[in-house]
């Protein structure tokens, strides 16, 4: 029963998201700060278990991330909806994570499992710690789309990172191929 824990927890994480959007919707900002947080520290909590415990899941690799970017997309979107946030910031995020998908995709095809590094949990977390506070604090101000684009930014640096790893364990594994031969 244990090791199906951390997919409880990413399930539950899942279920959270239509409750977070009710509360913002009926302008209950505060309530949906707390579901935002709930949500954020339940990501943290499944991926430890699921280590720690030696569960790592198909479902979870896949869900996990799924579920982290269905509430932070959600949440900037309703943002912008509600007059708090300009749409531009949901169209860079919206790229940023369909180049994302995509170059999961490819990665998945051929087998590569890329594992989430310290400056793409630090991008998540500083673009977290945004999103609460805009609700927690009930914000819209020139201060908060200047702390959204920082961690937009974040993102976008972190996916450049990532890029660049890939590329590099890309090119030393065919160096490597290439001595064996």
């Amino acid at each position: 029963m244990k090791k199906h824990i951390p997919n409880i927890i990413t399930s539950f994480r899942l279920v959270l998201i239509p409750v977070f959007i009710f509360f913002v919707l009926n302008d209950l900002y505060l309530a949906a700060a707390f579901i935002f947080m709930t949500a954020s520290l339940s990501d943290l909590l499944d991926g430890y278990l699921a280590r720690r415990w030696k569960a790592v899941s198909n479902f979870g690799k896949l869900f996990d991330p799924l579920a982290d970017k269905a509430i932070q997309i959600s949440a900037i979107l309703l943002l912008c909806l509600i007059g708090r946030l300009h749409f531009t910031f949901i169209i860079i995020l919206a790229v940023k994570e369909s180049l994302m998908i995509f170059g999961s995709y490819l990665l998945y095809k051929k087998k590569v499992v890329v594992y989430a590094l310290w400056y793409g949990k630090a991008a998540a977390f500083l673009l977290n710690a945004v999103i609460f506070w805009s609700y927690a604090l009930n914000i819209s101000n020139i201060y908060y789309n200047i702390f959204m684009a920082g961690a937009i930014s974040a993102e976008i640096l972190a996916l450049i990172l990532y890029t660049i790893r890939y590329f590099k364990l890309k090119r030393q594994a065919e160096e490597e191929s290439a001595a064996i031969e």
